[in-house]
This record gives C-alpha cells, structure tokens and sequence, in this order.
C-alpha cells in the first residue's frame, strides 16, 4: 500500500464520485477509475458499490478511510510545519477565492504582488468549495462566511453588503408607476426564490422568475434586463452596466475572512501576501460594505 493509492482513495470516499474527485485531484477521471480498481485488486477488497447515488464506501473501504484519514493528517502536518520553517520570499502559494472577488479586484492586487515578488508563484484555485487548508488543498482562503473554523487564523476583512440591480440602459422603465408589477426578481434556486429580511420588505411587489446559480450569469442576466438581481454590493456598485435601484437598500449577507493555518504563521512568504491582502482589502472596504453607492451616481 502506498500513499497515491490512499490519496486517490480518500477523494473518492470524500466526494461520493470519480469526477468529482478528479477535480479535487486535478486529473483525468479516467485516472481515478483505473487507481480505485487498481487498488482494490491490491488488497483483495471490494472498496466502492456503484449506485445511482454515485461511489458509497463498503464496510472494508469505511476501516481503511478512518485510518487514512489520521495518517493524512500527520503527512499533512509533517508538510505544513515545514512550510512554516520556510524563510524565503521564493516558491509557490496556493490562494483560494470565489471567481468574483478574482474577476473584480484581486486580480490586479495579485498582480501587483507578483511585480513586487518575482521569486514567488501563485497558484490561483477558483473555487467556491471550502478548501482543506489543513491538509494543504490551499495555503491561503479568502472566504465568505458567517464565523469561520476555530482551527484556522485570519481577520474578518469587511462585511458583504447586497443590494438590488436592474439593467441600466433601461432606466426610463423605473419612472413607470407600474414598473414592480411588471418585472421580476432573478432567482438563484428553488430554496431562493425570493429574498428575506429587509430586501424582502422594501420590494414587495417582484415576483420571482428563472433560476441561476452562477454569480457570472445572474450578473449577464441582470445586464440584459431578464430582471431584478440581488447582488453583492462589490459588484453590483462597480459594474457601469447595473443601476442599484430605489430604495436603494443594502443589507449585510454575510462577512469575508482570509484565513490560513496557524502552522504557516512564521513563513516569510505567506506573513508577506497576507499583510500585502490585509492593505489592499482595506482599501476596498467601503465598496464592500455598500457605502460606495451615491445615488447622484
């Protein structure tokens, strides 16, 4: 048994699907396939039971994923304290983020960096899955949650506000007196139909209509006009082609931390990308927070 084969292993049980864990992998699932059943051969065991749920671990495969499972943790802590050990401002960084922070600021910000750090590699992971920064998936988060895993440390680095937006090359519809019974909101999913809280009350008459989860899409839809879309303030505030409308409310969703593990804390080149995200976030915050919005825009 080698620990490929276990790595292979763990992302199958943990995803539930070959391509999934593929992805997690970065490799073909074809791969995945062909190492699952090459191990399952090695020991003798049946592993996996196919079903339309997808890949469900036996009662062999649940032993040998708990055992795993603590020798991962101590490779991974092996590999993270000496990464902390690691003086250089040279090497490779993992940074995970959610594509709309990438597509609306930090790109430049992490281009700036790179000028200033030539010696350093970003490795930039789009993902809206919560990363395993224990087991080094990342080395560093910029994540949207309400309170973020007591295991990690970071900073809490503004408050994402949302707002309502609506096409601006069809503003003259809003001076319409019927013009909330005749639009709608652009939902996200069945369970988000429709906004709560103080969204909710200030535009009660939208009826929802369409579902899209993707932030690029409800943003391309928005643009078009196939509705009202509640947007993250950061987005919908910069993009000339979105009119925040009347009563202009925005209201807290939910908070944006960076986070990493405290194991990584004396790394030169981690301590020097996150004071240089600490700076350049602040200088964002306003824009975050919905204060960047005037209504004489």
């Amino acid at each position: 048994m080698n620990w490929d084969d276990l790595k292979y292993f763990l992302a199958v049980a943990r995803h539930g699907s070959v391509r999934s864990a593929a992805q997690a992998l970065d490799v073909n699932h074809a791969t995945v396939s062909r190492r699952i059943r090459h191990f399952e051969q090695a020991l003798g065991l049946r592993l996996f039971e196919r079903t339309a749920r997808g890949y469900e671990k036996t009662h062999h495969a649940e032993e040998i994923y708990q055992e795993a499972l603590h020798l991962e943790e101590r490779l991974s802590a092996v590999s993270r304290k000496l990464a902390g050990k690691d003086k250089q401002l040279s090497g490779d960084i993992r940074i995970t983020l959610h594509e709309g922070l990438l597509q609306q600021y930090l790109m430049d910000d992490l281009a700036a960096f790179s000028a200033q750090h030539p010696g350093i590699e970003l490795e930039i992971i789009d993902s809206s899955r919560a990363l395993n920064l224990s087991n080094r998936e990342a080395d560093i988060a910029l994540r949207f949650c309400q309170q973020p895993p007591e295991h990690l440390v970071g900073r809490k680095l503004a408050s994402i506000h949302r707002a309502c937006y609506y096409a601006a090359n069809r503003i003259e519809e809003l001076k319409a007196a019927d013009w909330q019974k005749k639009t709608n909101w652009l939902s996200w999913s069945d369970t988000l139909r429709r906004p709560v809280g103080q969204i909710a009350r200030d535009y009660p008459r939208f009826r929802p209509r369409h579902k899209i989860m993707n932030v690029s899409l409800q943003v391309a839809a928005c643009r078009a006009g196939m509705g009202v879309g509640i947007l993250p303030c950061f987005i919908g505030d910069s993009d000339p082609q979105l009119l925040r409308i009347a009563p202009y409310t925005s209201e807290h969703k939910y908070d944006l931390w960076l986070l990493y593990h405290p194991d990584l804390r004396s790394s030169v080149k981690i301590r020097t990308l996150v004071k240089f995200l600490y700076a350049r976030m602040e200088q964002h915050r306003g824009l975050f927070e919905g204060e960047a919005f005037s209504t004489a825009d």
